[in-house]
């Protein structure tokens, strides 16, 4: 008797087709989701951790609490100049330094209350995994933000833009608490449009702002930046600041040494209102009238966090709150939203928006995408895919289920 051994061929594509397959499921399409008992339980709580430690660290600048008492510079207001302490009396520097400590520890402090009394407040339970997935892609998007800045090339643009900057001529001189003030409104002017135009151009929001936007359980540890490169972060201001406010505040000179203790007291009101994202802030708000008389001038948490609002009411135009840290350009462009007496559902206007806990695909998603939409469509869309309306579909929409 003959005994045949019969071998079927492999078919080595379709086997690769599978294992690409199960790759890009584990990878790109599998969100963090843990269970909360067994070895998963403590899985999250190892990594929830983790994620803690680098929000408060980076994001929430706990590492600067080391240099700070060695500082030579202070922040005191969002995109100012920041103010050079041996050119201030001792005891003024002193106290400076002691108001931009608590302006990180209390940061810090508001991060942590919205972690433990979220659930209390909200009435759901804090977003493990989306403090997880922020915390990785902020680690992601600062550190990238460092490199760019390094760049060779970078560097020597920015030092030919300084040098244009030099030669512009100064026509008004202004000192103290009052140039301290025209700087505060230069500043604010140049981030609310900054920060609209990141609202309403297709590539700054698609690229950029959207991932700030992609949380529907907002809080302190649960908002992720916008990517930190002078092209993609022009919601942070760094279009207009970088470009339009050194040009402007030449023309003046602001020096803001002299504006005394009044730099203490708006480095208090900076440690308020920079913790925008609070749901514990909010509620403050909602239980203390005193604390809501400050809307009047300033962008409180509660007005910041009505800007995250995904609610159709506060869409004014393609949102609203844009300002940074002082209502009047919102109320004088009739983009200002009161907020209301409730904390809002935060995210994204829509219901088939991708609020993904997955790092990788929240990085790359919105790149994928992008791409997509310009390789099924003709040249002539492009120009409207990279720079029409935020809002803007193009004719063929890119096929994903994200």
């Amino acid at each position: 008797m003959e005994i045949r051994t019969v071998v079927h061929p492999v078919d080595l594509t379709t086997h690769g087709a599978h294992g690409l397959q199960w790759l890009k499921g584990r990878l790109w399409d599998s969100d963090i989701s843990l269970k909360r008992s067994g070895p998963q339980a403590l899985v999250l709580f190892l990594l929830a951790a983790a994620a803690l430690v680098a929000e408060l660290s980076y994001h929430h600048n706990g590492l600067g609490l080391l240099d700070a008492w060695r500082a030579e510079r202070v922040v005191i207001f969002y995109n100012v100049e920041e103010l050079v302490l041996s050119q201030v009396g001792s005891s003024l520097a002193f106290w400076v330094v002691v108001a931009a400590i608590f302006r990180i520890v209390f940061g810090m402090l508001v991060g942590v209350a919205d972690m433990v009394l979220y659930k209390r407040i909200t009435g759901r339970p804090f977003d493990w995994e989306a403090m997880i997935n922020s915390s990785v892609v902020n680690l992601v998007f600062l550190t990238t933000g460092l490199f760019t800045f390094m760049n060779p090339a970078v560097q020597d643009l920015l030092r030919h833009y300084v040098r244009l900057v030099q030669s512009v001529p100064t026509l008004v001189n202004l000192n103290g608490a009052l140039a301290l003030v025209v700087a505060c409104f230069i500043a604010d002017f140049c981030y609310y449009w900054s920060h609209r135009w990141a609202h309403k151009i297709r590539l700054f929001w698609n690229l950029g702002h959207i991932n700030h936007h992609r949380s529907r359980n907002l809080s302190q540890l649960t908002q992720v930046v916008d990517p930190q490169t002078s092209v993609l972060d022009v919601a942070g201001g760094r279009a207009f600041v970088m470009l339009l406010l050194p040009l402007v505040t030449k023309l003046f000179s602001l020096d803001i040494r002299g504006a005394g203790w009044m730099l203490v007291v708006l480095l208090i009101l900076d440690a308020w209102t920079n913790p925008s994202h609070s749901v514990v802030l909010y509620q403050a708000e909602m239980r203390f009238k005193v604390l809501r008389l400050f809307r009047s001038v300033l962008v409180t948490p509660a007005v910041h966090f009505t800007h995250h609002s995904r609610e159709q009411a506060h869409n004014i135009s393609d949102g609203s709150n844009f300002g940074a840290r002082l209502t009047l350009w919102d109320r004088l462009f009739g983009t200002y939203v009161e907020p209301p007496p409730y904390i809002p559902d935060a995210g994204l206007f829509g219901d088939d928006a991708d609020y993904c806990r997955n790092p990788l695909r929240f990085i790359f998603q919105p790149y994928v995408r992008m791409f997509e939409e310009l390789r099924i469509n003709s040249l002539r869309c492009w120009p409207a895919i990279l720079l029409g309306p935020a809002s803007y579909s193009p004719p063929v929409p890119a096929r994903s289920k994200y």
